[in-house]
């Protein structure tokens, strides 16, 4: 007997296979399932099953670039919109700037107006006084004299 079939007898005698035995019936129990198949048909269910997965893929990239490229569409209409509207507030808030300049010029020029007239008027009140204190001035003068010459005589 050969040393194999020593090894075979003594596993049967204690009712166990040998490491290397369990391993063959291992290996033949996972390619059992590819031996019975034809690996042509293997490699052609592989391929159909890789294409259809990549064409779903690429449906998907396709769909994600359309949406991808709508957006991209959208963000520039809305970033020029609003370009649009930050420079029409800008030119609305220069016109404000100008009026409110133009007030302000308005506002001074009727102040500075205001302070002319009141000095106009007080020295028209005070050249008024002036001409009634000359007025009163002359007949109370000329009643002194009198008064005086009355006294003399």
């Amino acid at each position: 007997m050969n040393h194999q079939e020593e090894l075979a007898l003594s596993a049967e005698q204690s009712g166990k296979k040998p490491l290397v035995q369990s391993a063959k019936d291992f290996m033949a129990g996972v390619l059992s399932p590819l031996k019975s198949k034809d690996v042509g048909q293997m490699v052609e269910e592989f391929t159909a099953e890789t294409t259809l997965v990549i064409e779903g893929l690429s449906e998907d990239q396709v769909r994600l670039e359309q949406q991808l490229n709508r957006l991209s569409t959208l963000q520039a209409e809305k970033e020029k919109y609003l370009l649009g509207k930050l420079d029409q507030a800008n030119r609305e808030m220069q016109e404000l700037r100008k009026e409110i300049s133009a007030l302000e010029s308005r506002l001074a020029q009727a102040e500075k107006t205001a302070q002319d007239k009141k000095i106009k008027k007080m020295e028209g009140l005070s050249g008024l006084l002036r001409q009634a204190t000359w007025l009163v001035s002359i007949p109370v003068a000329a009643w002194v004299i009198t008064a005086i010459l009355g006294l003399f005589q």
